[in-house]
């Protein structure tokens, strides 16, 4: 049996990290469709080393945000509404059936727990400053209770693939048109389904919930793509803060830079054996 170590759970944290932080990259059109990135710049950019880099490259390649090629290295795939609608129907085909089957083995604490936290926040008045960022952690737990308690590992490991770019998404979309309050009903009709252990309408109240979360992500990430573009074009030309994808640029004109300075002589020097 593997042994989960202080080490293995450490470089998970810092290979999720480095995915969130290219996702938002994608998100924020920094990185479009074509671009190619570079294991040693995006190390320097996003400050790691570039084993967390190419796990991350890995993961991504997974759930298909980037194309990885033997000598070409890795590719950003386009990533538009299309694309989004996609994820979130295999994420509907996945969760639904995930909520059929875990409707009558899941446990009734854990579902009456998260039923009171759901309530609690969803009545709060005033709302505590960390409201937005408790419900994403909530949302996190009720989505994976249901995957856990399907009790088909398989299932769960493969909706799990999606954690890192789902997470991301919900934080890019947060409570814009209401949509964490709406999220907090829904979570409540489908816990409501789940503790009546009523599998068909657990499925049809999470295919609900993921029918409506689709809209709200094309709608986040996408209504304002212009904007988005203009403050990217910004960012390239030297405005605003350095993102990540700016300064994976600044490393890479860098080495380029560094290429070619270097003298004519030495350059055929170290070619030879």
């Amino acid at each position: 049996m593997t042994q989960i170590t202080s080490g293995t759970i450490a470089s998970k944290t810092r290979r999720g990290w480095v995915v969130k932080s290219i996702l938002r990259s994608i998100f924020t059109g920094e990185f479009r469709g074509g671009d190619r990135l570079v294991e040693e710049e995006l190390a320097v950019g996003i400050g790691v080393s570039r084993t967390p880099i190419r796990e991350a490259l890995g993961e991504l390649a997974g759930i298909r945000m980037i194309d990885v090629k033997p000598n070409h290295g890795a590719v950003v795939l386009p990533f538009g509404p299309r694309q989004i609608r996609e994820l979130y129907h295999v994420r509907r085909v996945l969760e639904s059936e995930a909520a059929r089957l875990a409707a009558p083995r899941v446990d009734a604490d854990a579902l009456e727990q998260l039923r009171l936290e759901h309530e609690d926040l969803l009545h709060a008045d005033p709302r505590p400053v960390d409201w937005s960022a408790r419900i994403l952690v909530l949302d996190q737990r009720l989505h994976e209770l249901i995957a856990r308690s399907s009790g088909m590992p398989r299932l769960s490991e493969e909706i799990d693939r999606y954690r890192a770019l789902i997470e991301s998404i919900r934080e890019a979309v947060g409570n814009i048109a209401h949509a964490q309050d709406v999220a907090l009903v829904e979570h409540l009709r489908i816990i409501d389904r789940l503790a009546a252990r009523d599998a068909e309408g657990a499925a049809e109240a999470m295919e609900r919930h993921i029918a409506r979360g689709t809209e709200a992500a094309v709608t986040a990430l996408f209504s304002t793509s212009r904007e988005r573009a203009a403050m990217h074009d910004d960012r390239r030309s030297g405005g605003g803060k350095v993102s990540v994808s700016g300064a994976v640029r600044a490393a890479s004109a860098k080495r380029a830079n560094h290429v070619a300075t270097q003298p004519a002589g030495g350059t055929r020097s170290a070619a030879k054996p």
